[in-house]
C-alpha cells in the first residue's frame, strides 16, 4: 500500500500549523501567554515626579550592588515630611539678653539626592550651655539621619568627615526634615574654637552618607 500521499498531507498540514503559529496575527492574539513577564518598576508612582537626574541616579544605585540602599533612600525621600517647631532661643533662656550667637552657616545641596536649605547657628546660653539652633530647615530626607558637629569645613563624604574624628560630636537623631529645632551640645569636650571654620553635618548613619552640611563662621555680632 502506498502511503506517500498521506505522509505528504501530514507534512503539508504541519507546515500550515507552524506558519499560523508564527504569523503576526497569531502572535498578537497570544502574546500575553508567550512573552516574558514585564519587570515591575521598583519604585512607587511618586518617584516619577522627581527630576530626571534624580531618577537616573536612584536607578543606577538600584541596578548596581546597592539595591537596598536605593530602596531605602527613595522610601525616606517620599515619606511624609516631619515638621518640628521648637521655641526660639531667647524665649527659652531666663536671661535672653545674655544669650550669645557664636557661629553660624547655611546648609547646602550636594547633589540631586542630598541637600538641605536653612541655617545652623551655635548659641551660648546665659548659664554657659551651648546649643545648636537649626532654622527655616528643609532637607531631602534619608534613612537614619543624625546631626553632627565636625571640624572639617565642607565634608561631603565619609572620608572627609573622618579626617578629624577627635572633633566629631554626635548631637543625636535629626528631629525632623523640616522646621526650627534645638540641639543641646552636652559633650564635655566641646570647645567652640575647634568648630570655628568647622561645620554642622546631616549624616545617614545607616549608609555613611553626608546629606548636607553648613560651614560655620563667627557671627558678625555675638549678641542677639
Amino acid at each position: 500500500m502506498n502511503t506517500r500521499p498521506a505522509w505528504g498531507a501530514l507534512l503539508f498540514g504541519a507546515l500550515i500549523v507552524i506558519a499560523i503559529f508564527f504569523s503576526p496575527i497569531w502572535l498578537e492574539q497570544f502574546s500575553g501567554y508567550i512573552e516574558e513577564d514585564e519587570v515591575q518598576a521598583p519604585f512607587p508612582e511618586a518617584f516619577y515626579l522627581l527630576s530626571n537626574e534624580a531618577q537616573d541616579l536612584y536607578t543606577d544605585l538600584y541596578e548596581g550592588d546597592t539595591r537596598q540602599m536605593a530602596i531605602d533612600l527613595v522610601a525616606a525621600r517620599l515619606s511624609t515630611p516631619v515638621d518640628v517647631q521648637e521655641a526660639n532661643l531667647p524665649a527659652i533662656d531666663p536671661n535672653p539678653g545674655q544669650v550669645q550667637l557664636l557661629l553660624t552657616g547655611a546648609f547646602i545641596t550636594i547633589d540631586p539626592l542630598r541637600g538641605a536649605i536653612g541655617t545652623a547657628s551655635i548659641y551660648r546660653l546665659s548659664d554657659g550651655r551651648d546649643v545648636l539652633r537649626v532654622e527655616d530647615f528643609d532637607a531631602i530626607n534619608g534613612p537614619d539621619l543624625r546631626v553632627l558637629l565636625s571640624a572639617h569645613p565642607r565634608p561631603a563624604t565619609k572620608e572627609e568627615l573622618d579626617q578629624s574624628p577627635q572633633y566629631q560630636v554626635d548631637l543625636g537623631a535629626l528631629k525632623g526634615d523640616q522646621g526650627n529645632q534645638n540641639y543641646l551640645i552636652l559633650d564635655p569636650s566641646f570647645n567652640i574654637d575647634n568648630y570655628t571654620g568647622g561645620s554642622v553635618v546631616i549624616y545617614s548613619a545607616r549608609y555613611d552618607l553626608v546629606f548636607s552640611y553648613a560651614s560655620l563662621t563667627p557671627a558678625s555680632s555675638p549678641g542677639l
